[in-house]
Formats: C-alpha cells, structure tokens, sequence
C-alpha cells in the first residue's frame, strides 16, 4: 500500500516489545493517528531524532492491512523542543496541551487549523517558558477551532450583552453553550464578572501576546475552571497530566 507523507506532532510514544513504539501523532493532513514504529527504541536511521513528546517532524505512515495501527515509515524531526526534557514546568505544560488534543480530536478527522495552532504554541513554549496566561488563550483556541468554543462575551441563550456600566450577573452553565445572564435562568454556577471578562479578552488574543499582561492567580483559577468543565464534556477519563501538574505543587 501506498505511503502517506505529511507533517505531524508527537502527541504520545509508549514503547511496545522489546525494540517497538506506538506513536499517536497529529498530522497535518491526516488527523489525529496511531501507527507502530518499528525498530523504534533501536533505529537511528528511521528515527534520528527519536520520538520525543512534542516533537514536530515530516512522517511517513503506510496503512497495514487488517489492524488498526499503521506503521510509521519515517521521521525526520524539524523542532524537537529540546528545552521540555530540561525544564520540568515546560515538559509539564507541553504534556497538557498535547493531551488535550489527544482527547479532543476525533481520530483520522483533519484539523490543519488546530495543528498549526499546537504547532505554535510548542514554539512558544519552548522558546519563553511556561505561562498560565498562553495556556488560557491555547485552551480557548482549542475549543474554538474544534467548534466546542463556549459562548463568553454575549448570553449563550438569548445572545444578549449584557455588560455596561451596571452589568447583568451571568452564570456559567456549560452544558447551555457558557455564559447565560440572570434574564435566562438560573441554572449553572455564578459567575465573578473578572473571570467572565477576562475570557472574553483572551479569546481575542494571539498566543504570541499572551504573556502581555498578567492575570491575576484568583482569576486565572476561574477562568481554568470555567474552561475545564467545557472540556471534561468532550472527553472520557481524567487528564493525566494535571494530576502530574497538582503534584508538582502548580495550578497551570
């Protein structure tokens, strides 16, 4: 059969037998895949730069007759990212927004928009470090580029803003489409207007600027929750790597 080449990203690698790896890799022009890398833990021609998690390189992937898996042919690494393997906070937030698009994206389903945004924000990471403020924007990116955005700045329900100078208590209700004004209902949790507002001008940012003005720990801590209870309705199980942040002592 014949092989498909594209770029991709390292979402995940476990080894497999004595010399083999499966690979889940977000490719550009194929989706989210799982191929066996044969060789893998062995091979310095096949898989030069390794397999490293977050690692961005162009693949060669072959479909295998009768299993799920592919076999990955090839990979040659064009960013490996090489700070995550030295800085325990960067490896950490790296591992949280691969997960997410592990968990988020539907398997063989291409999403270019949401790999060139990954792609970025790997750069991003590796480049100035960690920051709770470019997760928060990654994660609204995420969700809007998926079509799971929640509706922020106007009332998921009647589509009213209302903000201003005496502004309309909202509540967060996720399984409505976010944030619903007092005028809707009174289903969901109250919402602090810091938290809803600030969403709102993070949706509106690039990654590049993220770290541009800081948020203050308790709003961050809102904003997080807020848009992990949008997540955790798209996915199935726990994200791992937030159990591995929380033992680490940090909030991401």
């Amino acid at each position: 059969m014949a092989a498909h080449a594209t770029s991709a990203i390292v979402l995940r690698a476990v080894s497999y037998g004595e010399s083999d790896r499966v690979v889940t890799l977000l490719g550009r022009t194929t989706g989210r895949v799982s191929a066996l890398a044969r060789g893998a833990r062995k091979s310095q021609r096949r898989f030069a730069g390794g397999l490293g998690l977050g690692s961005v390189g162009d693949i060669s992937v072959r479909e295998r007759a009768g299993a799920e898996l592919l076999t990955l042919e090839s990979f040659d690494v064009t960013a490996s990212h090489s700070t995550f393997g030295t800085d325990v906070a960067r490896m950490a937030h790296a591992a949280y927004v691969l997960e997410l698009v592990s968990k988020l994206c539907a398997p063989r389903q291409v999403e270019i928009p949401v790999f060139d945004w990954l792609a970025t924000m790997l750069d991003l990471l590796d480049r100035d470090g960690a920051s709770a403020e470019r997760l928060r924007v990654f994660e609204l990116g995420l969700l809007g580029r998926l079509g799971f955005g929640p509706m922020i700045a106007a009332c998921a329900v009647c589509g009213g803003d209302r903000s201003g100078p005496a502004p309309v208590a909202y509540r967060w209700d996720p399984e409505r489409g976010g944030a619903i004004c007092a005028a809707c209902g009174r289903a969901g949790r109250p919402m602090r207007e810091e938290v809803r507002t600030t969403l709102v001008r993070l949706a509106r940012t690039a990654l590049a600027d993220a770290t541009a003005r800081a948020v203050p720990p308790d709003i961050n801590r809102g904003c997080r929750e807020a848009l992990l209870e949008i997540v955790k309705q798209h996915i199935s199980g726990p994200l791992h790597s937030l159990e591995f942040i929380a033992k680490l002592g940090g909030h991401p």
